[in-house]
């Protein structure tokens, strides 16, 4: 499946140390996910403009292993043509925006955090589509070419 947005690079280039797509973590439906490779407390910005649909910003436990999936920071953007884009390791009370709020692509929404399953500090970025009952497909086709720079 294509994505049909152009999604900008959601960090800042200049703090950017590698993109990488080889995450351990990525498996099933996040196995086409970017991991992007920057400090600790980097700006988070919105790929593409928007509609919040979700924002989690309440834990600070993360770490090395499976057991701390379910304790990522991340925050859901909805856009106009039906694709979501999925932020995550967001640092903990980072997020500046809140669900329901309109952001523009570039829009500062968090900081780049270590909180659940993560290894260094990075932000987990994924572009998908709801295909039923809270089902969702990602896209196996984003490749950093697909990104606005």
């Amino acid at each position: 499946m294509n994505a049909n947005n152009k999604y900008r690079i959601p960090v800042p280039k200049d703090m950017l140390q590698r993109i990488d797509k080889t995450s351990p973590a990525h498996v099933g439906n996040l196995r086409h996910a970017v991991d992007f490779i920057v400090p600790k407390n980097t700006s988070v910005f919105a790929a593409a403009d928007g509609i919040l649909t979700y924002v989690k910003d309440d834990s600070n436990i993360g770490g090395p292993d499976p057991s701390y999936w379910n304790y990522s920071n991340f925050i859901a953007i909805m856009h106009s043509n039906g694709e979501y884009t999925r932020y995550d390791h967001l640092e903990y009370y980072s997020a500046k925006v809140r669900s329901g709020q309109h952001v523009l692509a570039g829009q500062e929404i968090a900081k780049v955090g270590m909180t659940g399953y993560t290894y260094i500090p990075h932000l987990h970025f994924q572009v998908f589509v709801f295909t039923g009952n809270n089902i969702w497909t990602d896209f196996d086709t984003l490749e950093i070419k697909d990104f606005v720079l």
